[in-house]
């Protein structure tokens, strides 16, 4: 009779156990999945808003306002960017710097984009990253000739 007890017992205290571990890990992979998203979205954001500016042009009033946007999205990507891809924006910002009001080499735009789009899907979904650069695909980005 105190053998059962302490079988039940022991049985409860492993089935509460089990049940805590798997409740930890699925809070863990929801906290996972919840930055992920998060960050898609500021990854997203960074590329809308260099969209907009080169959309812009050379209306002041857009441009202004493009600027803003990005000011905006880099500010929350240093919240939450892995290192990579907070070094290719600092490169993408040093570029948009060094060529203000100027014209620019859009291969080289191109060039940093694709870097901060690779880093992105590495920080994102590194396994999907890896396949995508295996098949040696080269993102395209709409830039509009300057006027």
């Amino acid at each position: 009779m105190l053998e059962d007890w302490i079988v039940v017992t022991f049985g409860v205290i492993v089935v509460v156990c089990a049940f805590c571990v798997l409740i930890v890990v699925l809070r863990r992979q929801e906290h996972r999945l919840f930055e992920s998203r998060y960050k898609m979205q500021i990854y997203s954001d960074v590329l809308h808003a260099v969209t907009e500016m080169n959309l812009a042009g050379n209306d002041p009033y857009k441009l202004d306002i493009a600027k803003k946007n990005l000011a905006y999205t880099v500010n929350r990507l240093n919240l939450v960017g892995s290192a990579r891809v907070l070094k290719s924006t600092n490169d993408l910002l040093d570029f948009l710097n060094e060529h203000a009001g100027k014209d620019f080499d859009a291969l080289r735009l191109h060039n940093i984009l694709n870097t901060l789009v690779i880093e992105a899907r590495r920080d994102i979904n590194p396994e999907h990253a890896r396949r995508v650069e295996e098949a040696q695909v080269r993102f395209r980005f709409f830039s509009p000739p300057k006027k």
